[in-house]
Order: structure tokens, then sequence, then C-alpha cells
């Protein structure tokens, strides 16, 4: 499953690089803004990727953390967001990054993790727990 999901998530890195500016944008679903902030006991976690995955199907949502641990989901380039309605949500260390901490199975291959994105701004914090 992770697996999958680091697919998934170079996938998208490789539609971002793709995406020439001018494209169309009817095609998009509707959208949430949808910005949080990580956190492993307490503590900002940097540089690790949020994935959205809607529970209907479709295209996922990524985001990496800054230094503050803070995200915004981006759903194609030029475009934040995220498919509005039910998204599993995954928290993983990005390939050929250094991870700072283990990221516990709860929020990564096993996350039970689900949003309900709704149009407009969302704010989903993830404090996650090693315990």
């Amino acid at each position: 499953m992770i697996l999958l999901r680091k697919v998934a998530f170079w996938s998208w890195v490789a539609t971002l690089g793709l995406t020439t500016a001018g494209c169309g944008r009817s095609d998009l679903p509707e959208l949430g803004r949808v910005q949080g902030t990580v956190t492993l006991d307490g503590k900002p976690l940097p540089g690790v990727a949020v994935g959205f995955y809607p529970t209907s199907g479709g295209r996922q949502a990524l985001a990496i953390t800054d230094k503050d641990g803070k995200y915004e989901l981006k759903f194609v380039e030029g475009v934040s967001g995220a498919k509005t309605g039910l998204n599993e949500v995954t928290v993983f260390w990005p390939d050929g990054s250094t991870p700072t901490a283990p990221i516990p199975d709860k929020y990564n291959k096993n996350s039970d993790l689900k949003f309900e994105v709704k149009p407009g701004k969302n704010t989903f914090d993830i404090k996650m727990e090693s315990k």
C-alpha cells in the first residue's frame, strides 16, 4: 500500500512538471482549499508528504510540509486544493528524503485518517503520536 502511495506521489510530481500554464481547467472537479500543520508528539514535522486520496476516486492532492510543519495541498500545478468529499489521508517520507523520525503506521501504511473536504477553506491539523 505504501509503495502504491509513493508511486502515486511521484506520478503526481511528474504530472506537475508536464502541466503547462494556460491549460484549460474546465475539467476540474469541485475543490476545497486545504491547509494545516503536521506534528509528531507535539512538535512540527518538516519535509513530510501529506496525501489526500478521494474515497470516491479521482486524482489525489499532495503537499510537502515546510520547516514549521505547515502544508497546503496542490491538486495540479497552479491549482490549490483537494477534491471535495471524504478523503483518506496519509503522511509519509518522500523518496530521496532523509527521515528525521519514524511515522507511525496508523498515519502511514495503515492510516485510518479521513477528512471531509468542503468547498472553500479547510484546515486539517494532523497531530500524530508516536505511542
